[in-house]
């Protein structure tokens, strides 16, 4: 990767911020051994690398004159989360053959992390640095291209306009003002954007189209740029080095599933970008069928369940209390409602089993605990504080009421002590949730207010 990035460009498009927190937490997962590294994606580097990648689209998107295409920049977006898979997946092995000593022994976690840093210094520092500032040009580029296709018919052909960069690379100089129709085989072979932080740039024009080039092997794309994004959608070819030689040698490709196609194999084009392997892993990776709704740079995360009834009364309120969750930094997941024998509950809330709260449902997960959220029907007294208690217990012992009616702090403490000297009662957290905003008011016996 050095030898491919180490003739990007000088000039640094833009600066991005990679969380320390989440690195931190990715490494802990690592260490703790309790993923599988072959087969499996770390998800707390997948998701701030996304976002990092899809801003950088989004950037590169909104710089361009044309205009924006629906649904576009998603396929953009979308596309950057098979990237990013094989991009973690590198680096998690990397780290990952790096734990045991000599011996076969795990190696102190201090000793451990001391020497994977130079290998996170070049993936969510350096590496990533390039491919940022690479993101950024292409999905200008690949606006611009749909730009030039809604156009063709006043201005048919392109110019190769020349570099913008202080310090222009020779490889593209011989293509500098070419002109050639824009359906013309030589932009399927050679593109502004081919080489890593490329700055050339095309231009739409009716000028009469000139002779071809001297074609020369130097001037080939370079790994990961050989495909065009503005018909393609996709940033980085799957012929970047992150990614497999062919299918056979994929990480993703579990033997034993789908059998049938086995025979094949030997024979199958890759194509990373379509590949049901590597969808079917990052759907795992959204963990029991959870979707990413909204991810933070702080390594917050909020996932809500397809089966979560978004038509309750109180959906609004959760939503807006997971999100405030998960932007304190947490890993937040809104849970459905489901029957105790099916799969979907023993999968779920697997770590109720066993305890007095199985086969109840709380509202949400935060970071492997649960919580009930309690809301009140009207009209509104304050009994129904003590009411929202009793009941949010029943479901979990870390609960938010609703409290938009503005009920004194003093007078939901005393409903929690009256609650929390009864017989079997467990009271771990008490949340408040008033005019949209939730704070701490109760946890492990202290009252903060």
């Amino acid at each position: 990767m050095n030898d491919l990035y180490q003739n990007k460009g000088e000039e640094v498009q833009t600066s991005f911020s990679f969380s320390n927190d989440v690195l931190a937490k990715a490494l802990q997962h690592i260490y703790s051994q309790k993923m599988d590294v072959e087969g499996e994606i770390e998800p707390n580097l997948f998701h701030e690398i996304c976002r990092i990648l899809d801003d950088a689209a989004a950037d590169g998107v909104a710089q361009s004159e044309g205009k924006q295409v629906d649904g576009f920049l998603q396929q953009l977006q979308t596309n950057n989360e098979v990237f990013t898979a094989f991009k973690v997946h590198r680096m998690q092995r990397d780290m990952a053959r790096l734990l045991l000593d000599s011996n076969g022994t795990l190696k102190p976690f201090e000793k451990w992390v001391q020497e994977v840093t130079p290998i996170a210094s070049h993936q969510v520092r350096h590496w990533l640095q390039t491919e940022y500032d690479t993101a950024v040009l292409r999905a200008h580029q690949a606006a611009d291209w749909q730009q030039f296709l809604r156009e063709r018919d006043v201005l048919p052909n392109l110019k190769w306009m020349p570099s913008t960069s202080l310090h222009p690379g020779a490889d593209h100089r011989p293509y500098w003002n070419t002109i050639r129709p824009i359906d013309d085989p030589f932009w399927s072979i050679h593109r502004p954007g081919d080489r890593w932080n490329c700055k050339c740039d095309l231009t739409a024009t009716d000028e009469e189209p000139t002779q071809l080039p001297d074609e020369d092997d130097n001037s080939k794309p370079q790994p990961g740029l050989d495909n065009n994004p503005g018909t393609d959608g996709i940033l980085f070819a799957d012929s970047h080095p992150y990614f497999p030689n062919d299918c056979r040698h994929c990480a993703f490709y579990k033997p034993g599933f789908k059998d049938r196609l086995k025979h094949i194999f030997s024979n199958r084009a890759k194509d990373c970008y379509d590949c049901p392997y590597i969808k079917a892993c990052m759907e795992r990776m959204a963990q029991n069928g959870f979707k990413l709704e909204k991810s933070f740079s702080n390594g917050g995360v909020l996932y809500v369940h397809p089966k979560v009834d978004k038509d309750k009364a109180d959906y609004k309120d959760m939503k807006r209390i997971c999100l405030q969750l998960a932007r304190m930094g947490h890993q937040v997941k809104m849970t459905p409602r489901l029957h105790y024998l099916s799969d979907d509950y023993q999968r779920i809330y697997a770590n109720l089993i066993d305890t007095r709260y199985y086969r109840k449902c709380p509202d949400f997960e935060v970071d492997g605990l649960f919580y009930e959220f309690e809301g009140f029907i009207k009209p509104w007294n304050k009994r129904k504080v003590k009411s929202m208690i009793s009941h949010g217990l029943e479901q979990s012992s870390r609960i938010v009421i609703k409290n938009t009616k503005g009920c004194s702090d003093r007078f939901i403490r005393r409903a929690i002590m009256a609650r929390r000297n009864l017989p079997n009662q467990n009271i771990d957290e008490v949340w408040i949730y008033e005019k949209g905003e939730i704070r701490l008011f109760y946890k492990d016996g202290k009252f903060y207010y």
